[in-house]
């Protein structure tokens, strides 16, 4: 038998490389692989190539070490594709025995072998020549090159190719006879090892969310392993050591539990788990820290160096690292994950909820019913929540305006909430129309649930790493898949009521928004578990009643005036107290100013209308001077003074003469009406260009200070709806100076927009440093851009085009300010978007553009149709890089592009293509990016707004055709190709057939 021997084995690069499939070919031409290589001598695992991405041509240069083998060993060489989706995708392999390979490398460094087939044909099987080369070497050199790889790798972080668990040289196997006694440290260790064992075998050849696992047990086992050999090797061990490995073991004790059906339950955790083995890594890396840095190569040469050394140099690291453990700081910092399997399943989902994106809602300054009103109102309301009828669980409260619905719904949920029965409260505000569209309505209400319980939690975090692209799906499955699918799994373990409450739905949206949401809610909730209630309060708007009545599930009840009468007088007679108690002194309040029948007066008034009582209040806490606010709505000489009369009375308080004053007011009452989110002072004043620090804006705010609710430096909005209904209705209040024309408004913030926009955009506008670094990598992007971009540009930049589209078409002027806008800061505009992550927005711009201006110049409507194909070829580099609009984009577009044309002169020092540019934009509307693999089959819905792809990958994908984004991605729990895809006529499920024969 020959002897043993250490070599050294060069893996160089990979030539001519092809496939016997053309189809596959020309795939692998157009989506270049991942390649890396991997060796074995004697079907041992000997190590594996770095990854070399999206080359035909990979250089590897890489040294791997093979630590024990004899001439007749035989070496295989295996070339591989990197896929975190798919798994590893096998392409050839070279096989020799040493010998043969000695040989071949007499006369050079490296050698060409040729792939060779195997036995059984692949579409994947590749050809071509692998250059490798192979010499002998010492057991000393061997060692040394074993140590400088290990230590690259940790150094650089790729612990992923660290091979920590190679064949020790033979040279090396007899050292260090002594093994430690110290068996609770290695029980220990031996234990977590064994348990991530048990993870990494149930994950190691899955292809869905397992596969994201394994690597990370990997190299947690990998991590370990070392730290496990150094303390064999050691005889004496802090104690405090062996107690934190112990923590070690006990967490890793979530094993056991899931033991039965471990893969599906990786899946559900698979964030949690993949947590805790980076936190493991982190502990083997924090030894090694501690050890001094070159822990590596203390390990591996501890083994040949003097015994009384290694002590010597284990005792003095060892007291260092329990000095630290006696302060608690590295015992908190590097093992925090070392707590029991309910912390381990409190951690499964705060990251996958942050996906769903939900709508603020801030109830802080929302009132609730005064002590005493209501009380037969909400006690019936409450007993029917807890205890409702056999087959009704929604409660549907409805009345007109002013009544005080959305108190009643606030002092319900707060009620709830102090039972910790609240499960989710939302509540619509026609103020704030980007958090009361009914598109977020699902996925806030998912959130709050969430929030609410931990089982929810984890059922709703399951559906979200089943299908990351839930929160862009439709509502109705949306609805099916964050509602209906994870409350129906969870409420064995919730003990009821869990109570929803919806307030002003009648301000979610409009009539055609909120369709879709209605049919869910009135049709759907009744399949809801038994646990769940509905309160949903609103105005009887014609589309809400109707489905609502026809809904077998829900109670309607009309909140009738006259049964709101004495908890009015109530309320008024209490908010005239606190008005006296806090103002007597300063206004020179008579001690019966406002006496019984004053209040009554007002209470007939109000007629039953909580805002009207609400609004006369604000009015004479307002005033300068109350008795004389009080003896001017006394004083009203017919019986019934309705909302609108009080809204004109309160409104007249603020004085709107002829002049300055009240046209500033106006625009500012007319912005806060129109605008698309709640404003500040600062950027209303910016907004309507005024030029004095806001001080304008402000003192209109304190003159409509009894209609419009505001703080200086907070968001301003009007107190309720119907305010907003009085102020835009011609037939309420035309002829009145407060009329807002709507449209007018909407016109004068569009011009005020593009003037913004050109007076405020500029080239590079965060004054990024680096070109080479991406949006999410710049460190201090928050701050600049907070700083360079203020409020009122972020505003306009996303919303100038809601605001055009309510302007009529035809307006010349407006044409030409768009028009200037495309030819000098549209791609300023694009920076801004970026930077806000809200390059969306772009396209629907332009779109908007596009139907505003299709009567309008050529010109017009060329820059508009050039500024679409732009962002269809580029948002997602748009997306990723401000510089790159410069550097990448404006290169590539083609010779036609009018932007192209108009902007090539801002960067004139970039790169410039000679060859191979095109003349003019595809002359297909979208392209879509559906896989990395083979798109087998495609089907459009019915309506031709989405397209769905089947791979050869076993995976059916759901695209939106307008913008190429991804909604759904579903594995039909086969890896075989998707032969074919259908939609149903009603575009809601989606057929498919694999081509194994199986029907999903």
């Amino acid at each position: 038998m020959s002897q043993s021997q250490s070599y050294s084995l060069t893996v160089q690069t990979i030539e001519e490389l092809s496939w016997t499939s053309s189809v596959y070919c020309k795939f692998r031409a157009k989506f270049k692989p991942d390649l890396f290589v991997e060796v074995f001598v004697d079907d041992v695992p000997v190590g594996r190539t770095k990854i070399v991405k999206d080359s035909l041509k990979p250089v590897w240069g890489d040294i791997l070490t093979i630590p024990s083998a004899i001439e007749s060993s035989i070496i295989v060489l295996k070339l591989k594709h990197s896929s975190s989706l798919t798994g590893d995708s096998y392409f050839g392999f070279v096989k020799t025995s040493v010998s043969d390979l000695l040989r071949l490398c007499t006369k050079s460094d490296v050698t060409k072998l040729r792939l060779e087939r195997r036995p059984k044909k692949a579409l994947r099987e590749a050809q071509g020549l692998i250059f490798v080369g192979i010499k002998a070497v010492n057991v000393g050199q061997a060692r040394h090159n074993l140590l400088e790889t290990a230590q690259q790798d940790i150094e650089r972080g790729d612990l992923a190719h660290a091979d920590f668990t190679l064949p020790t040289p033979q040279g090396l196997e007899n050292v260090g006879a002594a093994v430690s006694e110290n068996k609770d440290l290695l029980q220990s260790l031996g234990t977590v090892l064994n348990k991530i064992q048990v993870i990494a075998d149930a994950t190691v050849n899955a292809v869905d969310v397992l596969a994201k696992v394994h690597p990370y047990a990997d190299t947690a086992w990998k991590v370990l392993s070392l730290v496990y050999k150094a303390y064999q090797h050691q005889k004496e061990t802090d104690a405090n050591v062996v107690a934190l490995f112990g923590k070690m073991a006990a967490l890793y004790s979530f094993v056991d539990d899931l033991e039965e059906g471990l893969p599906s339950k990786i899946k559900r955790l698979e964030r949690t788990i993949v947590r805790v083995l980076e936190k493991t890594t982190e502990c083997g890396k924090f030894f090694r820290e501690y050890t001094q840095q070159k822990f590596t190569a203390r390990f591996l040469g501890q083994m040949t160096s003097n015994q009384s050394e290694v002590v010597s140099d284990l005792s003095a690291s060892l007291e260092q690292l329990q000095k630290d453990l006696n302060s608690g700081v590295m015992l908190q910092t590097a093992f925090e994950s070392s707590q029991t399997r309910k912390v381990v399943e409190r951690l499964v989902t705060s990251d996958s909820l942050k996906a769903l994106d939900p709508a603020n809602m801030d109830a802080a300054i929302r009132a609730s019913c005064l002590a005493g009103t209501r009380k037969d109102l909400l006690k019936d309301i409450i007993d029917w929540l807890v205890t409702p009828p056999e087959g009704k669980n929604v409660l549907w409260l409805h009345g007109a305006a002013g009544l005080g619905k959305s108190t009643l719904a606030n002092s319900i949920a707060e009620h709830f909430r102090g039972h910790r029965q609240q499960g989710a409260f939302l509540f619509f505000d026609r103020n704030a129309p980007l958090d009361s569209t009914p598109a977020r309505v699902i996925r806030t209400l998912a959130y709050q649930l969430a929030e609410h319980n931990q089982v929810i939690k984890s059922a709703i975090s399951l559906a979200m790493e089943k299908d990351p692209q839930l929160t862009s799906a439709p509502l109705s499955t949306q609805f099916t898949s964050l509602l209906m699918n994870p409350l129906l799994a969870a409420s064995q373990e919730i003990t009821g009521p869990v109570i929803i409450v919806l307030d002003a739905l009648d301000e979610c949206g409009d009539a055609e928004s909120r369709r879709s949401l209605l049919a869910l809610l009135s049709h759907e909730l009744a399949k809801f578990p038994g646990q769940f209630r509905f309160l949903i309060t609103s105005r009887p708007d014609s589309d809400i009643a109707s489905p609502f009545n026809l809904a077998g599930h829900m109670l309607a009840i009309d909140l009738s005036m006259p049964e709101s009468s004495a908890d009015v007088l109530l309320y008024i007679e209490h908010e005239m107290g606190q008005i006296y108690s806090s103002r007597h002194l300063s206004a020179e309040l008579p001690s019966d100013w406002a006496g019984l029948l004053a209040v009554q007066r007002l209470a007939a008034f109000a007629a039953g209308l909580f805002i009207w009582a609400a609004t006369a209040i604000k009015l004479l806490r307002q005033s300068d001077d109350p008795v004389d606010c009080l003896s001017s709505l006394l004083g009203h000489d017919r019986e019934v003074f309705t909302l609108d009369e009080l809204y004109k009375t309160a409104l007249q308080s603020g004085g709107w003469k002829p002049g300055k004053a009240t046209d500033t007011c106006r625009q500012v009452l007319g912005l806060i009406v129109i605008s698309q989110i709640p404003l500040t002072d600062t950027t209303i004043s910016e907004l309507l260009g005024f030029e004095d620090s806001g001080r304008q804006c402000r003192i209109a705010l304190r003159r409509l200070g009894c209609v419009i609710q505001w703080s200086e430096g907070q968001p301003a909005r009007t107190f309720h709806k119907s305010f907003l209904d009085y102020l835009t209705d011609r037939a309420r209040c035309s002829s009145e100076p407060w009329f807002i024309d709507v449209q007018e408004h909407h016109h004068a913030l569009t011009i005020c927009s593009f003037r913004l926009m050109k007076s405020q955009l500029r080239f590079n506008i965060c004054n990024l440093t680096n070109s080479h670094v991406l949006n999410k990598d710049v460190p201090d992007l928050p701050t600049r851009v907070q700083y360079f971009i203020p409020e009122s540009l972020s505003y306009v930049c996303r919303f100038w085009m809601d605001h055009l589209g309510q302007n009529p078409t035809g307006d010349n002027d407006m044409q030409c300010l768009i028009l200037e806008f495309f030819e000098h800061q549209f791609f300023y505009w694009l920076e801004v978007l970026s930077l806000l992550e809200q390059v969306p927005v772009a396209v629907k711009a332009l779109i908007r553009v596009k139907a505003y201006a299709m009567d309008s110049k050529s010109e017009l409507l060329a820059f508009t149709q050039d500024g679409i194909s732009f962002l269809e070829t580029f948002a997602s580099v748009i997306t990723k890089s401000v510089p790159h609009i410069y550097l990448s984009c404006i290169p590539f577009a083609p010779r036609s592009s009018l932007l192209r044309q108009k902007y090539s002169s801002v960067v004139p020092k970039t790169l410039a293509v000679q060859i191979g540019l095109k003349d003019k934009w595809s002359p297909y509307p979208q392209r879509i990016e559906a896989t990395r693999t083979m798109v087998i089959s495609v089907a459009f819905s019915p309506d031709g707004q989405h397209v769905a792809s089947g791979s050869d990958d076993g995976y059916i994908l759901v695209w939106d055709t307008e913008s190429g984004a991804l909604k759904v991605a579903q594995f039909t729990d086969s890896t075989d190709w998707v032969y074919s895809v259908a939609f149903s006529p009603d575009g809601q499920r989606i057929a498919s057939g694999t081509r194994d024969g199986t029907i999903y």
